[in-house]
């Protein structure tokens, strides 16, 4: 499930940023390019939820061992928030052609969120 959610995540910034670049260059409400990678991105939002949550109920008994409940609720919350800026940002990008601060805050939180999975006990079991 640990690949199913790393994929998932890998393709979600692929397409952010194509759909980033398609807003960039037209935003519009006739970009039918931008449109349609926005809604595949948003199917991807959900395979990246399912399968963090199957992660985090299947491992329920190690994360409970380790006592590191709240370090992983502290990534399920970073890791809503980036999933929710980046939605935001990209709205924002089509509606006003205006998107930077947006951006920067999103890009920071995923690297964050990124960083706190790989340092937690089950990131590292995912690499070995």
């Amino acid at each position: 499930m640990i690949h199913l959610h790393l994929t998932a995540i890998f393709i979600a910034v692929i397409l952010y940023i194509i759909t980033l670049i398609s807003y960039s260059k037209n935003p519009s409400s006739e970009n039918k390019n931008g449109k349609i990678m926005h809604m595949v991105l948003r199917v991807v939002y959900l395979l990246i939820l399912f399968s963090g949550l199957m992660i985090y109920v299947q491992n329920m008994d190690v994360i409970s061992a380790l006592g590191s409940h709240m370090m992983y609720g502290i990534k399920v919350l970073c890791g809503l928030f980036s999933i929710a800026l980046m939605e935001m940002s990209l709205v924002k990008l089509r509606k006003s052609g205006k998107g930077g601060m947006w951006l920067v805050i999103t890009i920071g939180l995923i690297v964050v969120t990124f960083l706190l999975g790989a340092v937690l006990p089950l990131g590292t079991m995912a690499f070995n």
